[in-house]
């Protein structure tokens, strides 16, 4: 079974979630519940649990903070984020923090939740990395998605892992498109339908993404990181990271990358 717990700081939000849900259809098994940050992180320390579900509006410590401290201390454990609403700027960044996935709570249908349990139950088991390394993305615009064929969304999907693969060097919108099979003009408007963003938005925050994670894990150069990722331009860099992080990468190597 997988062991699971809700954090929702109001308490018909986690009763409802939890009557509504096929939980033990799909393999879960609710071994607790929490309602702030603080107490779901005492209750982590003190029971095995493979996933939680976590409300991200929260008073005092808000869902972004606890899955940055728990995903910190339980290397393993994947979390799943509960919104009100489909805020895709919301929700990629809690994908970015480690979140394997997210369930829209005013969108509780029947039919939507069970292949949104299967997936998180298939994530789960087949540990799907929970710490910056997503090739999912959102099912936020569901409207412009259903105007393609599911060979299509398949083939797009590709073309982000292909993307998250090659993170490193230049990428262009030519090879992704190649490996979708797809030629470069409909690529692009099914990329930005699909993904939610346009091309060469994603794969500047992926880049982002992967220099945080560099400016954190080496002690190498700016200019070399900058170069790793493709950047000729060491301030374009720079720039750009700072646009996107709030800092710059100096500033956020400084302080081991805590806001």
């Amino acid at each position: 079974m997988i062991h699971t717990l809700i954090l929702d700081d109001e308490i018909y939000a986690r009763k409802g979630l939890i009557s509504v849900l096929p939980w033990e259809k799909h393999g879960f098994k609710i071994i607790g519940e929490a309602s702030s940050g603080e107490k779901a992180l005492e209750f982590l320390r003190n029971h095995e649990t493979d996933v939680v579900f976590t409300d991200l509006t929260m008073p005092g410590m808000s869902g972004f903070e606890f899955m940055k401290e728990a995903l910190k201390e339980h290397r393993e454990l994947k979390a799943v984020v509960l919104t009100c609403h489909q805020d895709f700027g919301c929700i990629q960044d809690a994908l970015r923090l480690g979140a394997i996935d997210y369930i829209v709570k005013t969108q509780l249908e029947k039919e939507k939740l069970e292949e949104v349990l299967e997936r998180i139950a298939t994530r789960v088991k087949h540990g799907q990395p929970s710490h910056h390394h997503h090739d999912l993305f959102p099912d936020h615009n569901n409207e412009s998605r259903k105007k393609y064929s599911d060979e299509v969304v398949s083939s797009i999907r590709h073309a982000v892992k292909f993307i998250n693969d090659h993170v490193l060097g230049g990428i262009h919108q030519e090879e992704a498109a190649r490996a979708a099979n797809m030629s470069r003009g409909y690529f692009s408007t099914c990329f930005k339908d699909i993904v939610g963003t346009p091309f060469g938005d994603y794969v500047r925050s992926r880049k982002i993404m992967k220099a945080e994670e560099l400016l954190l894990q080496t002690t190498k150069p700016i200019y070399w990181i900058a170069d790793q990722l493709g950047f000729q331009d060491e301030k374009y860099f720079s720039k750009l990271f700072r646009e996107q992080i709030g800092r710059t990468p100096t500033e956020y190597r400084e302080q081991g990358g805590k806001p």
